[in-house]
């Protein structure tokens, strides 16, 4: 009988320490998802970080020329957006910037249907898609985020390059201005010349 009491007693108390190592470690759990919660709190309340940003302007030419192309005016206000955002407003919106790229792509207009174009859309298209992945995920990374974030609003402004050019002249169109200049001021030359000889 003793010895019975004795096993009873000694499981029980087993049982107590067990049930009580169990609740401290389901606190310890829940505690250790709060930090991560409050943590991601806290990173994708961060503003996106765009180190060295640069802003293409179009030249006149591609500035009108993309005035019509209204998914041109579309993804650039939304990669605008990008600058002023938090990385959880990028992580929203990810979705918008994904498919505006997408239009993007799906209606080139024919000023700019070139290959260095098309390219440059394909890699904008990727980054757009990578970014929503991400952001899709259950656990996103908020330093992915903000690099892809920055690579996205590269890619624009390397778009933007692209669009100009379009319109640059060639290095002949340049050669035959430099020599018509040159004509000109050497006839303009050669009539002083007379005119003070005379």
């Amino acid at each position: 009988m003793k010895r019975n009491k004795f096993y009873i007693l000694s499981l029980s108390a087993l049982l107590t320490i067990g049930l009580i190592a169990c609740e401290e470690k389901k606190q310890q759990t829940d505690n250790e998802a709060d930090t991560f919660q409050e943590k991601n709190a806290k990173n994708f309340s961060k503003q996106v970080n765009l180190p060295n940003k640069r802003q293409v302007k179009l030249v006149g030419d591609a500035t009108n020329a993309s005035a019509n192309w209204m998914a041109f005016t579309t993804a650039k206000n939304e990669i605008e957006r990008i600058n002023n955002f938090t990385l959880q407003e990028v992580v929203n919106n990810s979705n918008n910037l994904f498919r505006s790229i997408q239009e993007l792509q799906d209606s080139i207009p024919k000023q700019f249907q070139e290959i260095p174009i098309k390219a440059r859309l394909n890699v904008l298209l990727t980054k757009a898609h990578l970014l929503e992945a991400e952001a899709n995920k259950q656990r996103p990374t908020a330093g992915k985020i903000d690099t892809l974030s920055f690579e996205l609003y590269n890619e624009f402004e390397n778009l933007k390059i692209q669009l100009n050019e379009v319109f640059l002249k060639s290095v002949d169109d340049l050669d035959f201005e430099l020599d018509e200049r040159i004509r000109k001021q050497d006839s303009l030359a050669q009539l002083q010349k007379e005119s003070t000889a005379n």
